[in-house]
């Protein structure tokens, strides 16, 4: 800390732009940076009550502490010299003889041992299961607040077993060998974070991120392609984006219809359509997601249920679907809907209300069972 103070006391300036800024206050803090992907205390610089970050474009001029010469650097490469605690400025450590000496025979003493022993390590390095095995030896030398802070952004080995019956492959569907793949959550890295989770292959053995994984939703059954396996690290159900937003709006549940498969419905009425479709023998699917635009925007419309190709939406009396009608935004969906009706790709859209629920019944079961 007191090192730190003479450094920050042997501050001449500090500008923007060419323009120097008024000092009525300089700080050392030792905190947490909410933004740190180390998740650990570093030395922080505050500015007239202001946290200085590596975005800050000023330029700092000092007097080296141990030499006295006059310097200027910018607020990222001050941060460091903070963080670190370099009393000396690059003119004291090039001009160092006796260091500069020490340097020179280390080098000479060491320079034909270090090639023999790159060398000797060079296929052991490369080796996939050095890498492993060194990487959780390293690890474990890790204090416990790393290792516990670590685990709280990534997925430890149970986590991916829960996650892996929605893993349909890696890195947008090129790599997909799911039965010969096995997670690795500690691998160690040469960047700031020390260490990350990767995905072996045993058939080719060969380590790669789980870059966008492609999953299975746990309602809807289809795939997607997601950002990241650890944004599902303490999610009960894998959803996809259109049945997490409807699940966090209306609650998603499951029935089954009369082949066992699961159809998903949110209303009283929307279950009391499957088991009627269930009672007269009438097989009933989830219906698919369509696209269509409104305000300039695209959206994904999800259909609530099809049989035989035709595709069928119920709707209760509830604000939501009057909103819709109200913004114009269920009249887009429609468009759409009877666009694909109209180039063949379905046979018709039927919509039902508690109003037409037995003229619109009576004509499915005639359409279906005639």
């Amino acid at each position: 800390m007191e090192n730190r103070k003479l450094i920050i006391d042997n501050i001449i300036n500090i500008t923007l732009n060419n323009s120097e800024i008024s000092i009525s206050s300089l700080q050392l803090e030792y905190s947490l940076n909410k933004y740190s992907a180390l998740k650990n205390e570093i030395w922080h610089i505050l500015l007239n009550n202001n946290n200085l970050t590596k975005k800050d474009k000023y330029v700092i001029t000092y007097k080296c502490v141990t030499c006295e010469s006059i310097h200027s650097i910018g607020t990222t490469q001050f941060l460091r010299k903070i963080n670190k605690c370099s009393m000396n400025c690059y003119l004291c450590r090039n001009t160092n003889l006796e260091k500069r000496n020490l340097h020179s025979i280390f080098m000479k003493n060491n320079y034909k041992q270090k090639v023999a022993d790159n060398k000797n390590e060079k296929n052991d390095i490369n080796n996939t299961i050095y890498i492993k095995e060194n990487s959780i030896t390293l690890f474990n030398e890790c204090d416990d607040n790393f290792k516990e802070n670590y685990f709280k952004y990534h997925l430890t080995d149970l986590y991916y077993i829960r996650l892996s019956k929605n893993i349909i492959s890696y890195h947008n569907n090129n790599l997909n060998d799911i039965i010969n793949y096995e997670y690795c959550p500690i691998i160690k890295t040469n960047n700031q974070m020390n260490f990350t989770s990767m995905i072996y292959d045993k058939k080719n053995d060969t380590l790669f991120k789980a870059h966008q994984p492609i999953l299975k939703c746990d309602n809807c059954l289809l795939t997607w392609r997601a950002s990241s396996l650890e944004k599902y690290k303490n999610n009960i159900k894998i959803l996809c984006k259109d049945c997490g937003l409807v699940n966090n709006t209306f609650k998603l549940r499951i029935y089954h219809n009369c082949n066992n498969n699961q159809i998903l419905y949110q209303s009283k009425l929307e279950l009391k359509f499957i088991k009627w479709c269930n009672e007269n023998k009438i097989i009933v699917y989830n219906g698919p997601k369509i696209s269509y635009s409104f305000d300039n925007k695209l959206y994904t419309y999800r259909v609530d249920f099809m049989i035989n190709n035709y595709l069928i939406e119920i709707k209760d009396n509830h604000i939501w679907h009057k909103n819709d009608i109200k913004s114009g935004k269920w009249q887009a969906k429609e468009l759409a809907v009877n666009i694909l009706v109209k180039n063949g790709e379905y046979k018709d859209f039927l919509f039902i209300t508690p109003l037409n629920w037995l003229i619109q019944i009576n004509k499915i079961y005639l359409l279906v069972c005639k």
